[in-house]
């Protein structure tokens, strides 16, 4: 019962909280609550607002509606605004009351259906119900004898004496005593409108949540003003329109949405900002003299068909890289942006099918993309491997044989899962120096691995294959072994990627998933990219030890001693973590099926992905200081095969990493230059048995860097000891942190 009692709880909590950041496009709570403050300058209005969430969030549970979306602020929102309309235009009675009620109701099934119609077509529907259930609701009640217009706002001094006495009325005359020009007036108050608080204290509290909670967002609102007040005064419109209705909450709102949160924030999103808010202008004083015949307010309307009209637009280009719509979205123009970028930065040349090689073992690049022989033209996308010896000789003496290859009756695997939809199987292999013009490919096998993907292999030997056409095959299955059939004058594989399923079809450049390359006894490791001639390669060969202790499946649960020196609890814990048990983790999967690791002790989460070959992290989220963010930086990216001193880098996302004054300044120019940055870096250090370990050492840094500056470094070393983790330690600074796995 009592678990019951909090959970509705901190659903109505959030609820509330999140309608009022919601209307910024944010999920800030502590935003939210600032909102909520600013809402209540004129409490009656403050009032009939947070009712109308309340009473909204009721109803959603009632009928049976999403919760999440009811908890995210996404259907409460609209409601709020229609509670604050409310409150501000007619008396608090209770025909008001029985009104607030049925118009939350009218307001949450507007905003259902509406949603279900603009999802569909991938854009929002903002605040449409708002619009639609206040015009409804103002024409209505002119025939309500019963709701009595308020006359508050008339009488403003005597109503604030009521409320705090001589020192309210003393601070609201000091506020609007103080001189500021006219157009930063007209912005505070703007601001204060959105909450239908006509006054600049409202626009003062609004504003600075709006500069601490996001820069980008803080910045683009101002420019979004400007550029519509100038506008405005330029074309000598009706300013005057702006100083008294204070309607240029549109242009904020307007270039808040287009300028960082629905699109990447960019120098191009700040650029479309200037260009399209001169529309809302125009959209104003249109949509102003209709619906003064109505003696109607236009509220909202032009910021809804402006950003529903760009985003629409956005949605039907055929190129999409000068302005990048958010995919994923963060409800953080900082965030949209830092997290974009570091998926660039990580996930580049990632493809959605990962084609790995055909073969077991080292192989060597005797041909690459642009070959001197036989890839050209068409065919200039594509591979031939052959093996090689210590002195890069492809056969035995005296290489008179085919059988005297090294690469001949080798096993050729399968690249990647699909169906085999073509064989050719009739070509006889070449003697060791001639070559089939006849049949150019000689025997092949061609693998659908989705549509437009496909791959070829050729040369193969006669009668090995190993499946019929119309077979399924998974990725590393032996499909067939290795000849010298066709155009081939010593035995060797051709690889190739294409498009169409035909044997002869042009090649297409897709890259090898994961690889290692050997060089002068070194080990480099390669993500997405395109062997080229003359290298050593080989697939990546995965370590069941380290397989199995970075398996994280759901409900695996893991318990740490950690221990500080110097000796003090570590950072972010709750309680004394050195005792045992102080530190608990638990594996999960979202709804998305995304897996994370959440930390009972800080209520942290650690997203992550194993695809086989890697172990990386893709988000974290709370407590910075935890043991968990630590992990979250020190196995950010993990190899799951051992080699000695292979370097792996990578980039950790700065939004997840700075913090402070830094951070403020580099939030401002984000939009235009990222000099903030932080890499990663991991590699093996210790490894008691090859053939069959029991232990390794993998060690790691974090490091962040001001342009190419380092300002500071976190070392990290992780000890996987029989299949497990055994141990994981951080180093920063003078602070050594131990975390000892207990299970």
């Amino acid at each position: 019962m009592q678990e019951q009692i909090k959970n509705h709880t901190k659903y109505y909590f959030s609820s509330v909280i999140n309608s009022y950041s919601q209307i910024f496009f944010s999920d800030n709570r502590w935003f939210g609550i600032l909102l909520l403050l600013a809402s209540f300058i004129d409490p009656y209005t403050g009032v009939s607002g947070l009712l109308a969430v309340i009473i909204t969030a009721l109803f959603t549970k009632w009928f049976g509606f999403n919760n999440e979306q009811m908890r995210s602020g996404a259907y409460g929102f609209n409601s709020l605004l229609v509670g604050l309309l409310l409150g501000v235009h007619f008396k608090l009675n209770l025909p008001f009351f029985l009104i607030l009620v049925l118009v939350s109701l009218l307001t949450l099934l507007a905003t259902v259906s509406i949603a279900s119609l603009t999802w569909k077509n991938k854009i929002p529907f903002l605040s449409l119900p708002f619009l639609i259930v206040a015009w409804i609701i103002l024409l209505s009640a002119r025939n309500y004898s019963a709701l009595g217009l308020s006359e508050r706002g008339i009488f403003t001094i005597n109503e604030l004496a009521s409320l705090g006495g001589a020192g309210l009325v003393n601070f609201y005359q000091q506020i609007n005593s103080f001189p500021i020009p006219l157009f930063l007036e007209v912005y505070l108050k703007s601001l204060g409108a959105i909450f239908f608080q006509y006054n600049i204290l409202a626009g003062l509290l609004i504003a600075t949540g709006l500069l601490i909670c996001s820069r980008i967002a803080f910045s683009l609102s101002l420019i979004g003003f400007l550029t519509g007040y100038f506008f405005f005064y330029y074309v000598q419109g009706n300013v005057t329109e702006m100083q008294y209705s204070f309607i240029g909450f549109n242009f904020i709102l307007s270039a808040i949405a287009l300028g960082g949160f629905f699109l990447i924030p960019s120098a191009k999103s700040y650029l479309l900002v200037i260009l399209i808010t001169p529309l809302i202008g125009i959209f104003i004083s249109a949509f102003s003299n209709f619906f003064n015949i109505y003696q109607l307010p236009i509220f909202t309307l032009p910021f809804n068909c402006i950003v529903m009209l760009m985003l629409l637009v956005l949605n039907l280009r055929s190129e999409t890289k000068k302005l990048d719509l958010v995919l994923l979205q963060q409800f953080s123009p900082e965030k949209n942006l830092y997290k974009h970028h570091n998926r660039l930065e990580r996930f580049k040349n990632d493809t959605y099918f990962h084609i790995h090689f055909p073969f077991f073992g080292e192989w060597f690049v005797s041909q690459g993309h642009e070959g001197k022989q036989t890839h050209k033209a068409d065919w200039r996308y594509a591979w031939d491997f052959v093996v090689t010896d210590e002195m890069k000789k492809t056969f035995r003496i005296p290489g008179t044989a085919v059988t005297d290859f090294y690469c001949y009756n080798l096993p050729i695997l399968a690249p990647a899962a699909g169906y085999i939809i073509n064989i050719i199987d009739e070509v006889e292999d070449n003697a060791v120096g001639k070559v089939d013009t006849e049949h150019n490919w000689g025997n092949t096998i061609v693998i659908k691995h989705s549509e437009y993907l496909y791959s070829k292999i050729s040369h193969i030997k006669k009668h090995t294959f190993m499946l019929p056409v119309g077979s399924y095959v998974k990725k590393g299955d032996v499909i067939a072994y290795c000849g010298n059939s066709g155009r081939s004058p010593e035995p060797h594989i051709h690889f190739q990627l294409q498009a169409t399923p035909f044997v002869g079809s042009q090649t297409l450049k897709y890259p090898i998933a994961y690889y290692v390359r050997h060089q002068y006894g070194r080990y480099f490791f390669h993500s997405f990219d395109y062997p080229e001639e003359n290298q050593a390669v080989s697939k990546i060969f995965t370590t069941k030890m380290l397989r199995e202790a970075f398996y994280f499946i759901p409900g695996v649960k893991l318990n740490f001693n950690v221990t500080t020196s110097p000796l003090s609890p570590l950072p972010g814990e709750r309680g004394d973590s050195r005792q045992a048990g102080g530190v608990r983790w638990e594996v999960f999967v979202d709804a998305y099926n995304q897996s994370y690791i959440y930390c009972h002790t800080t209520k942290s989460s650690a997203y992550f992905v194993n695809n086989e070959t890697l172990h990386y992290f893709t988000d974290f989220i709370g407590d910075k200081k935890s043991l968990l963010y630590y992990f979250y930086l020190g196995a950010h990216k993990i190899l799951l095969g051992y080699y000695q001193d292979m370097e792996l880098t990578d980039h950790l996302p700065i939004v997840n990493f700075y913090s402070g004054f830094s951070k403020v300044i580099q939030d401002f120019i984000a939009p235009f230059y990222i000099y903030l940055n932080a890499d990663y870096k991991m590699k093996f250090t210790k490894i008691d048995d090859l053939m069959h370990p029991t232990q390794i050492e993998i060690s790691s840094e974090a490091i962040s860097k001001v342009g190419r500056m380092e300002k500071r470094k976190t070392e990290f070393i992780l000890t996987v000891k029989d299949n497990k983790l055994s141990s994981f330690t951080v180093t920063e600074g003078d602070i050594i942190i131990t975390a000892e796995c207990i299970g």
